[in-house]
Parts: C-alpha cells; sequence; structure tokens
C-alpha cells in the first residue's frame, strides 16, 4: 500500500518553520579522534548516517531525496578517508550510492564546513541540514559565524533531536527500528574528565584561536586538503 504523502507535508512544514528551508542535502558530519577506539568513532558516524536517511526518506519516501554529503579527509589511523567511510555506512545503512557526495578534505570543523558549503553551491541546493552529535552542534554554530558562512544556508542539529524523532515515526515499523538502533548506538555522553569531555572542551577553546586550532589538528589528525576535489552525482 501506497503512503500517504500528508505526513511528508507536515514534515516539510516542520523543517520549514525550524531550519527556514526544506533541505535539498543533508550533511553527515564526520567523527575521527586517533585517540579514541575507531569502533567508537565509526559508530558515531553512523548514528549520524542513519539520522540523515531518517529524514531523507521521510521527506521522499518513493523518490531520490535529499543529497547525502560527507567533507572528512583521510586521517591518522584511518583506513580511509572519513569520507568514504560515511558513504560505505550510508550505503550498508540502505543509501542510494548516486545520492552520496564526498569531499576528502577535512581535518577540523571550521574547513568541514566551509567544504559542505562548497558542495552545496556545487549542487545547486538551497540549503544543507548538517547532523552531528549533541556536544558538537553548539560548536559547529559557532563556526558558522566565525567563517562568516551562510548561517541561513547551513543548518545543524543533533542526530537524536526531534527533527529525527518526527522522521523516524513517518517510516514502516521495521525500517523505524533498525535506524533508530544505530542512532542508540552512536549517542555518546559528555561525562566530565572523559576523553571526549575533553577534546570538546579543548576544541571550545581552540574555535577561539583559528591558528592554535588548524596547527592542533594538523598535529593530532593529520592534515586535509581543503582544495580536495568534490565527488559529485553525474548531471
Amino acid at each position: 500500500m501506497q503512503r500517504s504523502s500528508v505526513p511528508g507535508e507536515r514534515l516539510r512544514a516542520r523543517l520549514e518553520a525550524e531550519l527556514g528551508f526544506v533541505p535539498g542535502a543533508i550533511a553527515v558530519m564526520g567523527k575521527w579522534e586517533p585517540f579514541l577506539p575507531a569502533r567508537r568513532c565509526l559508530e558515531e558516524v553512523a548514528a549520524r548516517a542513519a539520522a540523515a536517511l531518517a529524514l531523507s526518506e521521510a521527506l521522499a519516501p518513493a523518490g531520490p531525496g535529499p543529497y547525502l554529503l560527507s567533507a572528512e579527509a583521510r586521517l591518522r589511523g584511518q583506513p580511509r578517508a572519513g569520507c568514504l567511510l560515511a558513504a560505505e555506512i550510508l550505503c550498508a545503512l540502505g543509501a542510494r550510492p548516486e545520492r552520496i557526495c564526498c569531499a576528502a578534505a577535512a581535518n577540523r570543523t571550521a574547513v568541514e564546513l566551509r567544504t559542505l558549503e562548497r558542495m552545496r553551491s556545487a549542487l545547486g541546493v538551497e540549503g544543507v541540514l548538517m547532523l552531528t552529535a549533541r556536544y558538537h552542534v553548539e560548536r559547529a554554530r559557532a563556526l558558522i559565524e566565525r567563517e562568516r558562512l551562510p548561517a541561513a544556508r547551513l543548518r545543524v542539529a543533533p542526530c537524536d533531536g526531534e527533527l529525527t524523532e518526527v522522521a523516524l515515526a513517518l517510516l514502516g515499523a521495521e525500517r523505524r527500528a533498525a535506524l533508530a538502533s544505530a542512532i542508540a548506538r552512536g549517542r555518546r555522553s559528555e561525562r566530565r574528565l572523559s576523553p571526549l569531555f575533553v577534546n570538546e572542551l579543548l576544541a571550545r577553546v581552540g574555535a577561539r584561536l583559528p591558528l592554535i586550532e588548524r596547527l592542533v589538528a594538523d598535529l593530532v589528525r593529520g592534515r586535509g586538503d581543503e582544495r580536495a576535489a568534490l565527488r559529485l552525482p553525474a548531471g
């Protein structure tokens, strides 16, 4: 039985009200820290990917849906570029490969945001919704302002937030359970003195000092290439 388009329209109205647009692209923000277990990092990326798919499928249950973006470079200790790992996770969760766009560019959030804006412009979409962990949302929003990027076109939301919950509710029970499980596995608490808490605290301090931020990222994560080519769908 074909699903009614009315629920999807309600989600569109919710997105218009909260973001100012219905996203033409949804970005899976990267997560790689050489001092954290690889499995933990990949579970966080999978949570963001699952949320992106929930929104995409709820918006277009019978169509291609928004583009899916990722922009992380190959960082220290990664087997492949972070954007390719994200693409593999998206495909494993059921994404259409032809909707995935990559750029192996970023070793820190500021470069990631600039690259995603470059991708948005190249794709010609009105706006990008960037999904990340709750602990990262505030810093990402502050960096959009610092980098003087178009805040009306780049919006950030937690992957386990209300928008994702609304989208999940519109999916079939089996699909909803699979994506919700991936999101739950990637949820992290920011406990004081945990490596995650300390890393995010240092990143927030570094965001006020762009030169230090760049030097630390190059040293700890390895260098990215902001000029990396965009892998966009043909046509």
